[in-house]
């Protein structure tokens, strides 16, 4: 069996020896069954010396081809055409990532066992800077199997290091190749484009593809949310072009695209990317990736917002945008409201007196500055005095989504007043009745 493995390299010399010695010392004999394609997408380091010092000492095992700076679709191209013809597998890595050594040789045992399957993918883990199995991780869990897209809507795929490719595909077809017009995402397109067409891709869990999540990192990836093609053209260019590919296979959004889309707009929402669209958009701009975006979620059934592992406020904004469009408007209904409990986080009594304290923190409703909360006991309404609590402020494209700096409470009350219903009067005067406690069966010291 032959592995081409294909490294597109811009100024990497830090790491790019590191990358091909992991292919060199595989458990499979690196000169019968590998071949390197070391594809330098206009380096100004010393990448390309590094490079041409192990082509002479490989060299029947790598080749290094030079082209002027497009980004690493345009490169993964150009080594995708300089594949041999009798490779049976491609494969990709990034040249400052590693493959623990027996990756190929468990791929291909996989392909061997598995005729039928076309793309193969290898469980990620970080490391550098942080050290920790990839979110996406849990499909490798049941072991080697195959994972059909048409039936496991949520075995999604994005990251084009670590799949291998039946060579075939590549060599008999010049035109199946990464869309070199779009800055982002390209990687995610090629390979959800190709699972449309072949509706099933094989896992091999004991394979390691190590990512490294290099230190300099969170500028390189803020630099990304700093470019005008990273919002509307996105959209359109990227994710309507996957659902657009859907709708031409099955005449319909297919869960699996529903589920994966969803899965990665939540990018936009993190703290530190979402102001950013305010710095680099014009107000014009600004509402026209809006609408798309409301667009977009709309598309989609709102339980593939649900099932998602974000934070809750993430998926009710998305779910109230998706129900009354853009601008965000607030839908809390009393019903909701009157669902939600008081905590009580201290509770004891000294010289006749209960001393509480507590929060009225939850998922549904954020207190205001102006709201207040209170109790009942009989017919006597006392409003509780606040307590700061500490808490992050959450806010999403000028809404605040969560905070809690209100939401905190301490009193004394007559130890007779034992039993008591909380309830909370909002800033524009509305009461809400909440649970019913009695202090002597809360007692906490």
């Amino acid at each position: 069996m032959l592995f081409s493995m294909i490294i597109p390299v811009y100024n990497a010399e830090k790491y790019l020896p590191e990358a091909i010695e992991s292919l060199i010392n595989q458990t499979v004999d690196f000169k019968q069954n590998v071949e390197i394609i070391l594809v330098d997408d206009g380096s100004t380091d010393q990448s390309k010396d590094i490079c041409q010092t192990y082509v002479s000492q490989y060299p029947n095992n790598i080749t290094y081809v030079y082209r002027e700076n497009a980004g690493p679709g345009s490169a993964r191209n150009t080594g995708l055409n300089h594949v041999s013809a009798h490779s049976d597998y491609v494969g990709f890595l990034d040249a400052d990532d590693l493959l623990s050594e027996d990756s190929l040789e468990k791929v291909g045992t996989f392909f061997s066992q598995h005729e039928d399957v076309q793309l193969a993918v290898i469980p990620l883990y970080h490391f550098e800077r942080i050290d920790t199995p990839h979110r996406l991780n849990y499909r490798f869990e049941q072991g080697d199997r195959v994972i059909n897209i048409l039936e496991e809507y949520t075995g999604i795929h994005f990251h084009i290091g670590g799949c291998f490719f039946k060579a075939k595909h590549f060599l008999a077809n010049p035109d199946l190749r990464f869309q070199t017009d779009i800055k982002f995402w390209e990687d995610a397109l090629f390979i959800n484009t190709f699972l449309l067409e072949h509706k099933q891709y094989g896992v091999v869990s004991e394979a390691k593809y190590h990512y490294r999540r290099r230190v300099d990192e969170d500028s390189l990836v803020s630099n990304a949310w700093y470019q005008k093609s990273r919002y509307t053209e996105m959209i359109r260019r990227c994710y309507l072009t996957l659902i657009n590919e859907s709708r031409s296979h099955y005449n319909e959004i297919l869960p699996y695209v529903q589920f994966l889309i969803t899965y990665h707009i939540r990018l936009y929402l993190f703290p530190k990317n979402n102001p950013i669209i305010y710095e680099v958009l014009s107000k014009e701009e600004q509402e026209e990736f809006f609408e798309e975006f409301v667009k977009l979620i709309q598309l989609f059934d709102q339980k593939y917002i649900k099932e998602q592992d974000m934070p809750f406020y993430y998926k009710t904004y998305l779910l109230n945008l998706s129900e009354n469009g853009w601008p965000y408007k607030e839908n809390i209904t009393p019903k909701k409201i009157e669902k939600q409990k008081v905590v009580i986080t201290e509770c004891h009594h000294r010289a006749l007196k209960w001393t509480i304290k507590g929060h009225f923190m939850n998922k549904v409703y954020f207190m205001k500055e102006n709201d207040r909360l209170f109790i009942q006991a009989k017919d006597k309404i006392t409003y509780l005095p606040k307590a700061e609590l500490p808490g992050k402020l959450r806010i999403i494209w000028g809404t605040v989504v969560r905070n809690y700096e209100h939401a905190g409470f301490e009193t004394s009350l007559p130890f007779y007043r034992n039993k008591l219903q909380f309830g909370l009067e909002t800033e524009s005067g509305r009461k809400y009745m909440l649970n019913k406690v009695n202090l002597k069966e809360l007692e906490l010291d």
